[in-house]
């Protein structure tokens, strides 16, 4: 073979790197999940969104809900992403 023809060499990916991953598609997975049963709610049922709660409807607190889940499992990625770095 030539140099030109030659298969790039292929890096092993740390086991460190795998588990940050697996732990971030879980946390994107639930995510997910609790935004798609949100939507389809919302778009089957309207009137469970339209429930009062805490002076709103269930529609604007439920979404609130899910946006400060989004940041606190970004918080939550964020440390242990960092925790497994650390541990090299």
């Amino acid at each position: 073979m030539t140099e030109e023809n030659k298969p790039e060499k292929v890096m092993a990916v740390p086991e460190k790197d795998k588990k940050t991953f697996q732990r971030g598609l879980q946390l994107f997975v639930i995510y997910f999940s609790i935004y798609v049963l949100f939507t389809i709610a919302g778009t089957v049922r309207k009137e469970i969104l339209m429930i009062r709660m805490f002076g709103m409807n269930l529609g604007i607190v439920g979404g609130m809900t899910i946006i400060l889940g989004a940041i606190v499992i970004a918080i939550y990625y964020n440390w242990y992403a960092g925790k497994m770095e650390a541990e090299q």
